[in-house]
Parts: structure tokens; sequence; C-alpha cells
């Protein structure tokens, strides 16, 4: 069967849209229309419904897409296992990393899987949740760190806990500002992180639900120079609480309006057709044991 009619058939039923399946399969929705048209002729059955909002499956293709799945899952291993037959193939893992993560998990994580396999090559990549998201999604990475909820059907994800947030401030806004919550935080600039950040949306909702029209936005993508610019004086900000109290036992001059604490789940997502793939079975299992470690730590 011709694995890019199967793979176009999976991204219209995870997406169930054609114009956002073809952009993710860089192909033109005329291309992505005629491969489901020629799947469907080929399995003589009908795998959608094409309704006003967008493509939806028919209770064969409801049957068809695991069984797609698992065919896709051993094309990519399959795919794996070919390139390891190269005469200097080199084990290599690509992991992308967000700055909410601890740096002491990232290097317990980095330990682990060189303990594991000390010839592999790992690549660890930041960007924000967004960009982390794309690039397993285009098989640029094995996988990676994720902020919030994940909600494509084609990634698998390991919940890893709570990354929590606070809202600071500089220390001499922190009377005008209690004075008239939370009427008086729309008074302020808010340094926040761009749409691809995980948090940016969170903070969209933090602004509805509060009924917040902030006076100013600044964007800014490095959460040091977000608690710098705090520090200054230029707006108010909502960062990882573990960068905010290291802010403060630094002396920075900044308070964190603990009234206003926030949190967000931390995930680590792969493609689910890349589930059998023993590089990423190390990671994930690596990834799983510094997390449970760290929780275990914890509770000692």
């Amino acid at each position: 069967m011709d694995y890019t009619q199967l793979k176009t058939f999976t991204e219209v039923a995870y997406m169930g849209n054609l114009t956002q399946a073809a952009e993710r399969l860089h192909l033109s929705q005329p291309a992505v229309s005629a491969q489901i048209k020629a799947l469907e002729k080929r399995l003589d059955v009908t795998l959608f419904k094409r309704t006003t909002s967008g493509m939806v499956l028919t209770s064969a293709g409801e049957v068809f897409l695991p069984e797609a799945e698992i065919l896709l899952q051993h094309h990519y291993k399959l795919e794996c296992f070919a390139k390891t037959l190269g005469e200097h193939y080199v084990t290599h893992a690509d992991i992308g990393l967000i700055h909410p993560v601890s740096p002491d998990k990232i290097t317990r994580l980095t330990a682990r899987v060189l303990e594991q396999n000390p010839d592999i090559l790992l690549h660890i990549q930041y960007g924000m949740s967004g960009e982390i998201e794309q690039r397993v999604l285009d098989r640029k990475l094995h996988g990676g760190f994720f902020l919030g909820p994940v909600v494509q059907r084609s990634l698998m994800s390991i919940f890893l806990g709570d990354i929590h947030y606070s809202l600071i401030c500089h220390a001499d806004d922190e009377q005008p500002i209690r004075a008239k919550l939370p009427e008086s935080l729309a008074q302020y600039a808010w340094i926040e992180m761009s749409g691809v950040s995980g948090s940016r949306k969170h903070m969209q909702q933090f602004w509805r639900k509060y009924k917040i029209s902030p006076k100013h936005q600044i964007i800014c993508d490095y959460p040091q120079t977000i608690i710098d610019l705090v520090c200054e004086r230029v707006g108010i900000a909502m960062v990882p609480e573990q960068k905010a109290q290291s802010a403060r036992a630094d002396g920075k001059p900044i308070v964190i309006l603990d009234e206003y604490r926030q949190k967000l789940p931390l995930h680590f997502i792969y493609l689910n057709e890349s589930d059998s793939d023993p590089v990423l079975n190390l990671l994930t299992e690596c990834v799983q044991d510094v997390w449970q470690m760290t929780v275990g730590e914890a509770i000692k």
C-alpha cells in the first residue's frame, strides 16, 4: 500500500482539514485531495465525509485509522533499521528543550542517556513549545519538551508534572498594584513571550479571566531578559516560579504576587509513528527515570 497515501490519510484524519493537512505535508490542497480520493478508490471505501466544518472520518475511516498508524510505525521502524546498515552510521538522538525545564534535570537526563549508550551523538536544541512541537511533527526531533495541553492527535505525550508561574513586578510598584487588584494590572506594560511559546495562550486566558486589557505589551523570548526588564521597572511579567525565586534570592528588586500563581503541564512529546524507534524508547525511558527520581527525592 502506498506510504504517501497512508501518511496523507492520517494527517487529514488528525487535522480534520485539507488545507491544514496540506500545510503539514508541504503539499498543495488539490494534491492532498487527489491522494485521499486515490486511496478511497483503491480500497473501494469512503474514508471521509466532506462537511462545511472540514473532513470527518466515516465509520470505516475510524476503523482504518489505527491500522494505518500501525503500518506507518512499521515503515518508520524499517527506515530507522536501514540507516543502521550504513558503514559510517552513528546513532544520534535529537531532543527539543524549552527554557522552563530545570537545567539540573537536563544534566541528569544527559548523563542517563550516555550511561545507557556511551556512543550516542546527543543533540539538545533549544526552542519554544510551538517550535519544538513543529520540529517533532516534521521529524527533525526524536522528541521534545512541551508546555501546555497536547492536542495534536499525531503526538504521544508523557506528563512530567506542572511548571508553576509567578506574577512579578518591581518592588516600587507593589503597593500601587495591590491597592486595586486586578484592575491595576491593566495599567502596566506586560512583558511576555511570543505566540509559539507554551505560556502565551495561557497568558491570554489569564487576561480574559481577570478582564485585563494590558496598556502595552512587550514581546521577549528570553526568560532572564524578561526578569531584567521587570527589574528596570519596564513592566510586569509572568515567569517560571523557580526563576522568580532565584532572582529574589540574588537581591533583584522584584516582588512576587502570590495570589496570581499559575501552573502549566509539562510533557515530553513524540510522534505516534515513531513509537517503535529504539532511540526514542531510550529517550522516553531516561526522561521518565529522571523525573520519577526527582519526585522520589522530593518525597524524602
